[in-house]
């Protein structure tokens, strides 16, 4: 109605200028007029053109006044959309029109086509996914051999892989994203200025299994295994799978699909939490089973002990799939995003400038008791800033957070300006930690004292193990140097955890290891090991740490250790094993206006070799949330072989 009582005037256009200006113009008036366009027409529509100013608003970057001309109106626009191009265009693309749909077929092929195309643009681009569900499987997926540290390396099927790519949203609004059998969601390699933000991420199978324990007896215990966790006992041995029936006659040559287990894990059912004091049980991933029938399974083990209707949990015996992977570049970003499962950590960054995740929930969905199979989020040899703001990290199967560098053992001098180096744990393997130019800190194995640095002259990369280093200055004479390590003194983090929630997860709530200015502030950790660790070591996880500046204030320490992770609510857990009177690992620590919670006498603070430790301001408040555990010569404070300590309770 509005056009057929306007005066209208219709201007033809090619096709590249419709498309321009539909990706550019966000609003165009004309007084009390506006210009429409209607793209299956192929024209513009001018509605009450007989006004003599025109302004245009592109995207709120900038706006343009002009004066109208009667014939000359098109071209004007026109020379205005090339300006606004050379500006950088914000170009969205609807991904329906890639082929994903929401109606349970594979979308891989058209986040394939929908990235293919981002690569080959320079615009800022937003890929949107109309509200619903989508599925995503491997057949279409990328193929990328991936080396990801604290994860496990392999050649990965990869839904959407970002790889040397710029200013790039993926915008779910709101959608849910489902991944089918053995797929890495999200890798992003060597990109700058990725954003993630409202979906949901979830896994079709999980890798983990669960039951709910119904009985025990002398030579093992009764579960009942929920449908979602697809299982069958073959052999004697349980095993879980996809659900899909296989060839009773096994060959060489034979698929199937089996989900590996590495151990037994209590979770208390009706307060979806690890249980009180439950402890890791390690298998080999072959427990000895008899098929009850309805889903009952009696496993033979009388080492597993727990409470009848609590929940086993069968962890999963690999980290192949975590959900983000971000490896190199700069400026990622995830926001609003909900990670109900996956098959490692929920999110992994090495090597990254500049993180954030915030408003983001990493939680079970419904009928699980598990998140993510490992750490919720974990950052290696990052620069820049990590930022995690008002997140909810719970029921990860490790901790919520893991910041820290990577140690390489030395394991031979060449000359007295050349070394082998190696890289000693097996989810390290193939890990970028240096290059040429880079200053090293050489590190005690046992003490974790640094004792030289140097500067990397030459670095030679034999396999995904060990390095032949050459270095600028010599050695130092007369030293060992075969067992010490070395690690890259680089542009630490600032490190901001604000505003959120640590919990129901097993281990421990937070490992802070970063030499950059370290602040968490305004979160509730209610975590069953320690909620707050300091470690680092060149002995056997070989993570670079050892805080510089680390501000603990204003957080609710809610009832944390009710678990086995840790011995205090904040802790030490460095690997040093010797020079105890030497070694300061951990420098300028505060922990002030925090409020902790607590039901026993379990100690508040744990620490050794520290150099500078200020406790002031806090507030601790006795419950009666679980049974209280007797501590023999313990004390709410038990800090040895540190300098510098000044407590005010």
């Amino acid at each position: 109605m509005f056009l057929h009582n306007a005066f209208c005037r219709l201007f033809a256009a090619s096709k590249e200028y419709l498309e321009l200006v539909n990706a550019l113009i966000k609003e165009l008036t004309f007084g009390t007029g506006r210009l429409i366009l209607l793209s299956s027409l192929g024209r513009f529509v001018f509605c009450n053109p007989n006004v003599s100013e025109c302004q245009i608003s592109f995207y709120g970057c900038f706006q343009l006044k002009f004066v109208y001309m009667k014939n000359k109106i098109l071209s004007t626009l026109f020379g205005i959309c090339a300006l606004a191009m050379s500006a950088g265009a914000d170009v969205v693309l609807n991904m329906a029109d890639f082929g994903a749909k929401p109606d349970g077929s594979d979308s891989s092929l058209a986040v394939r086509r929908a990235l293919e195309k981002c690569a080959k643009t320079d615009d800022k681009v937003t890929l949107v996914f109309p509200k619903g569900k989508y599925s995503f499987g491997g057949d279409m997926a990328f193929e990328k051999y991936c080396f990801i540290s604290n994860n496990d390396e392999g050649l990965k099927r990869i839904v959407f892989l970002i790889e040397n790519m710029k200013n790039l949203t993926v915008d779910g609004q709101g959608s849910d994203f489902v991944f089918y059998g053995f797929v890495n969601p999200f890798v992003v390699e060597d990109s700058s200025n990725i954003t993630f933000k409202n979906f949901t991420v979830d896994v079709a199978r999980p890798f983990h299994s669960e039951g709910i324990i119904e009985s025990f007896e002398k030579d093992g215990f009764i579960v009942k295994i929920p449908e979602n966790f697809p299982y069958r006992v073959r052999e004697g041995v349980l095993e879980f799978t996809d659900g899909r029936p296989v060839n009773k006659v096994q060959t060489t040559v034979s698929k199937e699909v089996v989900y590996e287990y590495g151990g037994l894990l209590e979770f208390d059912t009706k307060k979806r939490e690890t249980a009180y004091m439950a402890r890791d049980y390690w298998t080999t991933g072959k427990l000895v089973a008899q098929d009850l029938g309805d889903r009952r399974v009696k496993i033979f083990n009388n080492r597993f002990k727990g409470t009848v209707g609590n929940t086993v949990v069968f962890a999963c015996g690999h980290r192949n799939y975590p959900a983000f992977t971000l490896s190199g570049g700069e400026n990622i970003s995830i926001e609003g995003v909900t990670v109900w499962g996956c098959g490692g950590m929920g999110v992994l960054g090495q090597n990254v400038k500049n993180v954030y995740v915030k408003g983001c929930k990493f939680t079970p969905s419904e009928g699980r008791i598990v998140s993510c199979t490992a750490d919720a989020t974990h950052f290696v040899n990052c620069t820049g800033e990590i930022v995690l703001d008002g997140n909810v990290f719970e029921n990860q199967m490790d901790d919520a957070t893991n910041i820290h560098g990577i140690y390489e053992q030395i394991s031979g001098k060449l000359d007295d300006k050349t070394l082998i180096t190696r890289l000693v744990h097996g989810q390290q393997l193939g890990f970028k930690t240096f290059k040429p130019g880079d200053k090293l800190e050489f590190v005690r194995g046992k003490s974790m004292i640094t004792f030289h640095t140097n500067t990397v002259e030459n670095v030679e990369v034999l396999n995904k193990e060990f390095k032949r280093v050459s270095f600028k200055d010599p050695l130092p004479a007369n030293e060992k140097l075969v067992g010490d390590a070395v690690a890259k003194l680089r542009d630490y983090p600032d490190i901001k955890i604000s505003n959120n929630y640590i919990g129901k997860n097993r281990a421990r709530g937070m490992l802070l290891n970063c030499r950059g200015k370290t602040v968490v502030e305004n979160n509730v950790f209610h975590a069953p090991g320690a909620a707050l660790l300091f470690e680092g070591d060149a002995c056997y996880w070989f993570e670079q740490g050892g805080v510089r500046d680390c501000t603990i204030r204003n957080n609710t320490f809610d009832n944390c250790r009710f678990g086995v992770w840790g011995k205090g609510v904040i802790a030490v857990a460095a690997g040093i094993k010797e020079d105890f009177d030497k070694s300061r690992y951990n420098r300028n620590i505060k922990i002030y206006g925090n409020t902790f919670k607590v039901f026993d006498d379990c100690p508040l603070l744990d620490l050794y070799c520290v150099d500078g430790l200020k406790w002031y301001d806090n507030k601790i408040i006795k419950t009666t949330d679980y049974p209280a555990r007797e501590f023999k010569n313990s004390k709410r404070f038990n800090i040895s072989h540190s300098d510098n300590v000044d407590i005010k309770e």
